[in-house]
């Protein structure tokens, strides 16, 4: 399949057009856009996680056109990320070494071996964290490893009916000294969604070539698959998933077994992260996959998906930065009208809610309104009396909120003093 010409990649800005020219770019002369913002093409290549490609690419063309100051910022944040992708090598291993020791099967879905397996060198992907997956019966002992060695758990685990299992799908512990955080996935996707169980996953395992004890990552399908699903259900709002998946499609190495790709019925996601890939990275889908792109709705969720790449972009660019138009007093008002609007709580765009199963958004509600280890923070209750959690989740939740607001407002007002 040659280039598809149907999505509509026009409200992309200039600036992330004037990226995918670089990443795309294959010989003759390169022609960008005139009058760009440098300064928020550093913005969007950072926040998209690409800017090790996009350097190493600029690299070679050595375009004048390309401000030296450009240059300059992407090469201290490369080399920041080789150093960090280092530092989390040689944890890595380590982490792994103390839970094969254990008898623990651990599987690597993030980080820098990952990086390694689809560009062939840790430098071009970035990581901020190692996400690892075990069998949930391994979970409290991975707890008790990682805990001798420093980590703390970031947050406690709700639960009343022994739910967390799946009501979550990972805990997240952090090391205040290292400053690596390490995610212990008991399943790749949140439940109800479809995959494959750990034993089969652990069958097809590939043994990591980047250091001399061993580390295992996902079979190359398996880790096709999880990229796909991981990128969908984060609104692709970061393309370095779908460089990923180009990466991969062009080395030929995720699609050999059509059989593992169709297991767990997820057809609709990957027609349209090769339609997506297509359009944004000029990638040719194969002909043994073309059967998925020509599904109506692998297509609408194709469509659907630019401009939530856009939506959600900005959003994770701007989340944390201060608001000076928000004022005190309206904020319970419209944290009650943002909880009226639930549908927006739960599914910020429209490919977000089209892309799940109707049982997937069913969860995603009974996952808003049960309660939190943040609410068990604000109220200490005992445990006879835990069930009054799911009726005062609305109310702690907004009074949670409108106090977090608050403070953010102080701080404005004191940085303004």
């Amino acid at each position: 399949m040659e280039r598809n010409g149907e999505l509509d990649l026009s409200l992309l800005p200039r600036e992330l057009k004037v990226m995918l020219t670089i990443l795309n770019h294959r010989e003759g002369n390169l022609v960008l856009e005139q009058n760009i913002d440098w300064n928020y093409f550093l913005q969007l290549v950072k926040h998209h996680r690409i800017y090790p490609l996009v350097y190493a690419k600029l690299g070679e063309l050595r375009d004048p056109a390309v401000p030296p100051f450009v240059m300059e910022v992407l090469k201290r944040e490369y080399q920041k990320n080789t150093f960090s992708m280092l530092h989390l090598s040689a944890e890595m291993e380590r982490v792994s070494k103390l839970f094969s020791e254990q008898n623990i099967k651990l599987l690597f879905l993030k980080g820098p071996p990952i990086a390694q397996d689809i560009y062939g060198d840790i430098s071009l992907r970035t990581s901020k964290d190692l996400d690892v997956l075990i069998q949930l019966e391994d979970v409290k002992r991975a707890e008790s490893i990682l805990k001798k060695l420093g980590y703390i758990k970031e947050e406690n685990l709700f639960s009343v009916f022994n739910e967390w299992r799946w009501i979550h799908h990972h805990v997240v512990y952090s090391h205040p000294k290292k400053r690596v955080q390490i995610e212990i996935h008991w399943r790749t996707i949140p439940f109800p969604a479809k995959e494959a169980p750990f034993y089969e996953l652990w069958g097809r395992r590939r043994k990591s070539n980047l250091t001399t004890s061993p580390v295992y990552i996902l079979g190359r399908e398996d880790l096709f698959m999880f990229l796909i699903t991981h990128g969908s259900k984060h609104g692709w709002h970061r393309l370095r998933w779908l460089a990923d998946i180009d990466y991969m499609l062009k080395n030929k190495s995720c699609y050999q077994n059509k059989e593992i790709l169709q297991s767990n019925g997820h057809y609709n996601l990957i027609g349209q992260s090769l339609l997506l890939t297509n359009a944004i990275f000029n990638t040719i889908v194969p002909e043994e996959l073309n059967s998925l792109t020509e599904r109506s709705y692998s297509r609408k969720l194709s469509e659907l998906a630019i401009p939530c790449i856009l939506h959600m972009s900005e959003f994770f660019m701007k989340k944390g930065t201060n608001n000076s138009q928000f004022e005190i007093e309206p904020v319970f008002f419209h944290l009650i009208t943002k909880l009226i609007n639930i549908k927006s709580l739960l599914f910020p765009h429209r490919y977000i809610y089209q892309q799940m199963s109707i049982l997937q958004r069913v969860f995603q509600v009974i996952r808003l309104l049960y309660p939190q280890a943040s609410e068990e923070d604000q109220l200490k209750l005992p445990k006879a009396l835990k069930i009054l959690y799911f009726p005062l989740r609305p109310y702690l939740w907004m009074k949670r909120k409108s106090a977090s607001s608050r403070r953010e407002k102080s701080k404005q007002f004191e940085n303004v003093q």
